[in-house]
């Protein structure tokens, strides 16, 4: 072999080194396009999915305005009364101010059914006997000085002296905690 048969062999590998490296690039740059592609088709996508979120949440916005001013005159009532304790306590203030003849009283937690933001309540079974005018008015009373208060069974029986009345009462004061 010559030197002409060896510079051309050099010049062959070198040129077919060159084709490699080419065509190595090229797909490289073929495989960063498509991507840069799906980047892009992903970003579309999340920008149609922000713009129908935010569609959505306008929408949830200007159907809640009725239910979050509701929410905000009745807040305060719940926040009161935010605990089990505190609403015992306060059943207890409200018929000992009241000065009326409780015969039994008792209290229980109860689950709340079918209502995700109210999950529990309160249960007052209260047994009175006191004067009929005074019952009944301590129970109106009660509904305008607790108005989340809600009555859920009376029964009303004649009581030991004529002029009283026996009121068997369940309360039920909704828990926001």
């Amino acid at each position: 072999m010559n030197q002409k048969h060896i510079s051309c062999g050099i010049i062959a590998l070198l040129i077919l080194a060159l084709v490699q490296l080419t065509l190595w690039v090229q797909n490289n740059r073929t495989k960063v396009q498509r991507e840069a592609a799906d980047a892009q088709l992903q970003e579309d996508t999340a920008n149609s999915q922000l713009s129908g979120e935010r569609s959505q949440l306008t929408d949830l916005r200007r159907q809640s305005t009725n239910l979050i001013e509701f929410l905000k005159i009745w807040q305060p009532y719940f926040i009161t009364v935010d605990t089990a304790q505190s609403a015992e306590v306060t059943m207890q203030m409200r018929v000992k101010d009241a000065n009326l003849v409780n015969l039994s009283q008792r209290f229980e937690s109860a689950p709340v059914k079918g209502n995700d933001s109210i999950p529990s309540a309160l249960r007052s079974l209260l047994t009175f006997e006191d004067e009929y005018s005074k019952l009944l008015n301590w129970l109106g009373s009660l509904e305008v000085s607790m108005p989340t208060v809600r009555t859920s069974s009376v029964h009303l029986s004649a009581g030991t002296r004529a002029n009283e009345l026996r009121m068997e009462v369940i309360l039920e004061q909704p828990l926001l905690k």
